[in-house]
């Protein structure tokens, strides 16, 4: 019995040494929780575990999962550098854990991907750079010597993807640091997971987030409209009680035309005061007012996003959409009052603040009906807005809202389904603005590539695709190209 106890003793100091990982369902439910941005609910989950299980090193990991999460959403630079202090103590307690275990590496490379993940937000590039390659070693790592870990997966899936989007022009890097992946690869590594996630009850606790990452893969990389709308019927089924994928369903609506649906999401997450604060939430609800031509209650919305979020990427384009809404009031000096502000407020990392603060530096007043059209028509609102394209007098505008006039009436037809309508009216728009500085022309020789793509006529699809890379324009070239050359990749089978 002595030999026993102290074999036991020595076991439980090498353990209080090295930490330990204890997966209970305590720590299953901190992390869904963390994933529905319940924080709250997360942390008392927490503080319980600690008192039953004080070394176990994925209590510390789920806390830096609050901790990227808080700032990945809210964006506030003192949090950062506050949060920040966090990572070394963490690293240390987790490197603690033994090499056998396929916890360590994976815990280690999620916490340097995530840091890098927030580091972008905050401008500090090289460093994210140095965090990625690290988790990438990790990881890959984590791969060959536990091949059958399936959480490993998630974070590999997402690295891989990440890979896959390095422009052409820096793949050379990723060469020297043999870094390798593609956004396929990390496609049917969280599809796999997620699959997993169904089908073995170990992996239930994994199903939302590998969905939500699916999501927003589907989403925003490539979209793929009627793979994401694919999506749906999951996402619906997991949104309940999970504010992060309810984000996501709102997102896939208004994308997708499909406003007030949209509208009816925001109403179930009325009351979000269990939740993580997430303003941005705000931002999208003024765009779906903004898009149904309420002005009034989509000012509110911006308002409310304006004077509560403390980062700085749509600052400019909610001040912009602000403006919006007092010149279909026919508020025109509120307006460029609003204008003015744009020009003091945020940065221009995203196109669309970009795009605000363009507007803002060179007073540009839009066409009260050809911003009605198209606001109705990101809410899908299809047949209104063409109604009132069809009001407006062509004589009185200028070459660029002739133009848009034309570009409008070339997606409301693609949306609408009448296919050939819409090739007409995208190759008018092409040819009309090909040495125009907007950016109808440039995404119309873009949606008209991807139609003949989509009807298999690679050919004519490369053509566009080369013509809209051709165009010099301002506004969303970043995006516009960069998904022209992701195309043109597709149909030649080769970097351009």
């Amino acid at each position: 019995m002595k030999k026993v106890g102290l074999v036991f003793i020595l076991l439980f100091s090498v353990l209080v040494f090295q930490g330990q990982v204890i997966l209970t369902n305590g720590c299953k439910q901190a992390y869904i929780d963390i994933l529905s941005l319940k924080f709250a609910d997360a942390r008392a989950v927490l503080q319980s575990e600690k008192a039953s299980n004080p070394n176990n090193s994925y209590i510390v990991y789920l806390e830096n999962y609050i901790d990227f999460l808080t700032l990945f959403i809210g964006e506030n630079e003192d949090d950062f550098h506050f949060l920040e202090e966090n990572k070394s103590d963490r690293i240390k307690q987790i490197g603690k854990l033994s090499d056998d275990s396929p916890y360590k590496k994976y815990m280690l490379g999620n916490i340097h991907l995530q840091w890098a993940v927030a580091r972008l937000k905050f401008g500090e590039y090289f460093t994210a750079a140095f965090e990625i390659n690290r988790a990438y070693r990790l990881l890959a790592a984590n791969s060959r010597d536990f091949p059958e870990f399936v959480p490993n997966n998630i974070s590999l899936g997402i690295l891989h993807i990440m890979i896959g989007l390095v422009p052409d022009k820096y793949q050379w890097v990723l060469k020297v640091i043999s870094m390798e992946g593609n956004v396929e690869q990390g496609r049917a590594e969280l599809s796999n997971v997620l699959q997993k996630s169904k089908t073995n009850p170990a992996y239930f606790y994994l199903k939302d987030e590998t969905l939500f990452y699916l999501g927003f893969v589907e989403l925003n990389i490539n979209p793929d409209k009627e793979k994401a709308l694919a999506l749906l019927n999951q996402l619906n089924a997991a949104k309940q009680d999970n504010l992060l994928i309810s984000y996501l369903v709102i997102n896939i609506l208004i994308r997708s035309g499909q406003n007030e649906k949209a509208l009816d999401e925001f109403d179930l997450i009325a009351d979000r005061t269990n939740y993580l604060p997430f303003y941005y939430l705000d931002y999208l609800h003024g765009e779906c007012l903004l898009n149904k031509l309420e002005p009034i209650a989509a000012r509110k919305k911006y308002m409310l996003f304006l004077e509560n979020f403390s980062g700085k990427n749509y600052l400019k384009d909610a001040l912009r959409k602000k403006a919006w809404s007092y010149l279909l009031d026919g508020d025109t000096l509120d307006y460029f009052h609003t204008l003015k502000q744009i020009l003091l407020l945020g940065n221009d990392d995203v196109d669309s603040d970009k795009q605000a603060e363009f507007d803002a530096e060179n007073q540009i007043i839009p066409n009260v009906d050809l911003l009605k059209a198209r606001l109705l028509f990101d809410g899908g609102y299809y047949s209104k807005a063409d109604s009132v394209l069809d009001r407006i007098n062509l004589t009185v505008l200028t070459t660029d809202q002739k133009l848009e006039c034309y570009y409008r009436k070339s997606r409301i037809a693609d949306e609408s389904g009448d296919i050939e309508k819409a090739k007409a009216a995208y190759l008018q728009t092409v040819e009309m603005g090909k040495n125009s500085q907007r950016y109808f022309a440039g995404n119309a020789a873009l949606k008209l590539a991807g139609i003949y793509e989509s009807e298999g006529n690679l050919e004519q699809a490369e053509h566009f695709y080369r013509i809209c890379l051709k165009m010099n324009f301002i506004e969303y070239e970043t995006s516009i190209h960069s998904k022209a050359k992701a195309g043109l990749k597709r149909v030649t089978g080769k970097q351009d």
